[in-house]
């Protein structure tokens, strides 16, 4: 990799929309055979960076040069055209059609004579790319029925299968497991080595540190510094980003645990859990763990009552607790965060006060019932002081809000309807890392005010700095009970990857 042998150069680039400059002025190069991080908090200006490269956005002012010749992409297939994939943090798949369909989406190789799509092909080309991956997905199957990981990996193919120059990654691992995660590690390492580039978007750091060569900075739009990473510290690079020094990130202090508030006892549900106990008492946090697709969705969506017990009993309060509906629980105050904020979480054509209050709305009526925007406000008015929310009216549309934000504002939902427990699906994904510190914050005071929390976190820091008790499953079932000095990554993908029983009882 050499700085004089640029493959993507960026200069003066500018992008306004209405009353906003995403982009001011932003420039710096891509060097052939470079892994190229881009970081910064949400709201930036990576993601529009990113639409400017794949051709989604076009920018007021500046230039791009690509291989030496000008480049300006005035749609997505100009992007791919010209050797640029892109992997959007949004996925972009259609849910009807099958994976082969979806990685050869509008370039789907035909015959010549009859200009017949040969499914065969991409089927076998599939099959190549997964195989380089080292996952296995049917490229038959639908999308739409799909894992959230399972459907990150189709977005990774689709890109690698377009063969370009020029890689983008944006927040590539999200979704991912650790075992995915290193995997695809592998696969960028691999892509340098054939002297390629990867631009490599993530809020992880350690991904940033363990396979770029360089990292460039964005806050606020506007270009903050282009460091050599083997030289950065972790340190210097997050006061870089967020313009100021930032603490407590993965720690919570411990408190006292109470009560126990929720228990589960011998409980079954969907295809499969089986046979899970464990207890979640006022004032702490139980972390779940496990790869992906270990029955931590299944596990969450039984205590929020949208996934139907099959055996065993739940307690609330030491009272029986069997909800046949997202609607019980919420009357019985449990509070829910989805782990896709895109497709499940957020109410993007609503606004930000209505995304707050949308599970409370019978506690919102005036007079002859009818809906008390004075009510809405003020309850929106708290919450908005309490997460901490930046927006710039109740009226503010949520998907106008950057990531962390967003995330606030669905942390703001689970608290509305009351309760004392908070069932959290991965409650930092896609935030950066400053947002990632405030709402760890949330999560610790929370917790001090005497609220139990039931957390799934993929990320293995987060999991373990943030919980008391880390609970872990493989294959639907409860594989390791983690506390104290056994709460370590070693034994949370000891128990994920082997099964093997660690730790002590809950």
């Amino acid at each position: 990799m050499s700085e004089h042998d640029p493959v993507l150069e960026v200069t003066g680039l500018t992008v306004e929309f209405p009353g906003v400059r995403a982009l001011d002025d932003v420039g710096f190069t891509v060097a052939r055979g470079e892994v190229h991080a881009l970081v910064g908090e949400n709201g930036a200006g990576k993601s529009t960076l990113l639409k400017v490269l794949g051709g989604v956005n076009t920018p007021t002012a500046g230039t791009v040069v690509l291989d030496g010749n000008p480049y300006s992409p005035a749609k997505p297939h100009d992007a791919l055209v010209a050797g640029i994939a892109v992997i959007y943090q949004e996925f972009t798949l259609f849910p009807d059609l099958t994976v082969a369909e979806n990685v050869f989406v509008g370039r789907e190789p035909v015959v010549a004579a009859t200009r017949g799509i040969r499914y065969g092909v991409m089927r076998d080309e599939c099959r190549r790319v997964f195989g380089m991956l080292d996952w296995e997905i049917d490229p038959d199957a639908r999308v739409g029925d799909l894992s959230v990981s399972e459907q990150q990996l189709v977005e990774i193919a689709k890109a690698l299968s377009v063969e370009g120059q020029v890689i983008v990654m944006d927040e590539p691992t999200a979704a991912l497991s650790h075992s995915e995660v290193a995997r695809l590690l592998d696969v960028v390492r691999r892509l340098r080595d054939e002297g390629r580039s990867v631009i490599y978007v993530s809020h992880h750091l350690e991904e940033v540190f363990e396979i770029a060569d360089r990292a460039t900075v964005l806050r606020d739009g506007k270009h903050v510094a282009t460091l050599d990473i083997a030289s950065t510290t972790e340190d210097e690079l997050v006061r870089h980003m967020v313009g100021r020094e930032v603490s407590s990130v993965f720690t919570r202090e411990p408190g006292v645990p109470g009560e126990v508030v929720l228990g589960l006892d011998g409980l079954s549900a969907g295809r499969i859990l089986r046979d899970v106990s464990l207890d979640v008492r006022a004032g702490e946090v139980v972390g779940i763990g496990g790869v992906a697709g270990a029955g931590q969705t299944e596990l969450t969506e039984a205590v929020y009552g949208a996934l139907a017990a099959r055996r065993g009993s739940m307690t609330l309060h030491c009272e029986r607790y069997a909800p046949s509906s997202p609607a019980d629980a919420l009357r019985a105050g449990v509070g829910f965060l989805h782990e896709d904020r895109k497709s499940a979480g957020n109410l993007p054509h609503l606004t930000v006060a209505q995304n707050v209050t949308i599970t409370i709305l019978d506690r919102m009526r005036g007079v002859a019932r009818l809906l008390s925007f004075a009510k809405e406000r003020e309850t929106y008015d708290s919450y908005r002081s309490r997460m901490r929310i930046k927006a710039s009216s109740p009226a503010q549309l949520i998907g106008q809000l950057s990531g962390g934000n967003q995330q606030k504002v669905l942390l703001g939902r689970a608290l509305a309807p009351g309760g004392d427990l908070l069932v959290l699906n991965e409650p930092t994904r896609g935030v950066d890392i400053g947002a990632k510190a405030e709402i760890h914050q949330l999560i610790g005071e929370l917790t001090k005010s005497g609220v139990a929390v039931l957390m799934v976190s993929s990320d293995l820091p987060e999991l373990l700095g943030m919980s008391d008790r880390v609970v872990v499953l493989s294959q639907g079932r409860v594989v390791g009970r983690l506390d104290g000095d056994e709460r370590t990554e070693e034994n949370v993908i000891a128990c994920a990857t082997t099964g093997r029983r660690i730790g002590v009882a809950a």
